[in-house]
Formats: C-alpha cells, sequence, structure tokens
C-alpha cells in the first residue's frame, strides 16, 4: 500500500474514535492503540509518512497522551514555524482542553499565512462557545473581511450580533441563511469536497444550530 494510501486510512479510521479517551470501552482504547501502533510501523517500514507530523499527535491525542502530543507539536513549531505545524499545536492543545494555548496558536498560524480563513474560524467558535461574543465577533470580522460572504462566519456573525445586541435584525439574517435552499445539483458539494472550503449546506446547517441556541435559550 502507498504511504498516501496508509495516511487516509488511518485518519478516517482516527477520526471515528470518540474523544476523551476515558470515555472509551476497552475495545475501542484497543482499536486506538492499534492505529498508532500501525502508524509507527507504516512509519517505519516508508522512512516517513506524507503529513505524519500531523498525523501522530492526533494519534496520541485519540490515546489520552495528551502530554506528548503538545510536546511533539510544539517541538516541530520551534524547528520550522509556519502554518501547518503552528495548527498542529492548536489541535493538539485544544484536544488537551488548554484553549487559550488553542486560540494563540490558531492566531499565530493566521499570521503565517495572511490569506488564511481557517484559523479566524477556529477562533470564533471558540470564542462562541465559551459565549464571548465580543471577541468571538472580531474573530469571525477577521475571516469575513477576507471573504465577506463566508458560508460559516457570515451566519455565526449575525449570531453573535443577535447575543450582543447591536442595532439590527441579526435574527432574521440567521434565519433567512437556514431557510435557503442549498445547492441541490450536487456540483457545489463536489468541489467543496475536492478544493475545500464550504458550501450552502454548511451555512445552513451552521445557522441552524446557532438557531437552535437562541431557541434553548428562550425556551
Amino acid at each position: 500500500m502507498k504511504p498516501e494510501d496508509v495516511v487516509r486510512e488511518i485518519y478516517h479510521a482516527a477520526v471515528e474514535i470518540a474523544e476523551p479517551y476515558s470515555s472509551l470501552t476497552e475495545e475501542e482504547q484497543g482499536h486506538a492503540g492499534q492505529l498508532l501502533t500501525r502508524f509507527e510501523e507504516a512509519e517505519k517500514e516508508h522512512g516517513g509518512l506524507p503529513h505524519g507530523e500531523v498525523l501522530r499527535p492526533m494519534l496520541l491525542s485519540k490515546n489520552g497522551r495528551h502530554d506528548e502530543a503538545v510536546a511533539f507539536t510544539a517541538q516541530r513549531y520551534e524547528q520550522d514555524p509556519n502554518w501547518e505545524t503552528a495548527i498542529a499545536v492548536a489541535n493538539s492543545a485544544r484536544r488537551a482542553g488548554d484553549i487559550e494555548r488553542a486560540v494563540e496558536m490558531f492566531t499565530k498560524g493566521a499570521e503565517h499565512d495572511p490569506d488564511d480563513v481557517t484559523c479566524w474560524l477556529e477562533v470564533g467558535d471558540i470564542r462562541l462557545e465559551q459565549e464571548s461574543y465580543d471577541r468571538a465577533l472580531e474573530a469571525y470580522g477577521k475571516a469575513l473581511a477576507k471573504d465577506q460572504e463566508h458560508q460559516w462566519a457570515l451566519p455565526s456573525a449575525f449570531f453573535c450580533k443577535h447575543q450582543l445586541g447591536i442595532e439590527g435584525n441579526w435574527l432574521k439574517s440567521l434565519r433567512e441563511v437556514a431557510n435557503q435552499e442549498g445547492c441541490t445539483c450536487g456540483l457545489q458539494g463536489c468541489l467543496t469536497s475536492i478544493l475545500g472550503g464550504y458550501d450552502s449546506s454548511d451555512a445552513i446547517a451552521r445557522a441552524e444550530y446557532l438557531l437552535s441556541k437562541i431557541d434553548g435559550e428562550e425556551v
């Protein structure tokens, strides 16, 4: 099997493993350990794997070895500070529960790639879940400055503005996003899966989720 195929297979299996590690059954913990062992064996066989610096800390985290994951990614970032290594630290820190470190490293990731939008989306999502809506709105605003119609950032910004009581009918705007008709031809979703990014279905799902948070407060 080609190295990239090994990585793809292990990654898709690892994504399905729930977190935290303590919530897993004994069988599930065994499966997580087997994936890490398989990764390490494949790495030795091929002399390294594509995106291994991202997959290794993910597998360590899935096995509850958060300190090792954070240490590994931090060392890689010190050796080669760039967007990818910064994101690896951020994700490891987030899985370890060190949310402020995660925010710090997502911010550094955005500094390494001024055209990047995803880092600000991550920061915005973290702050929104903390109910720090002013800081969430600031992060989404930075994403929207790069893409003013971003399918995730736009409904998120509407929600934050509503929660902050900023003048404007933001709840109506959020409902309009949720009620829009997404692309039905399949092409948009296909292109998104190939090229990356968000499509109208993501905007609808995001708006529906945020509306459920508001409806829950109003009950």
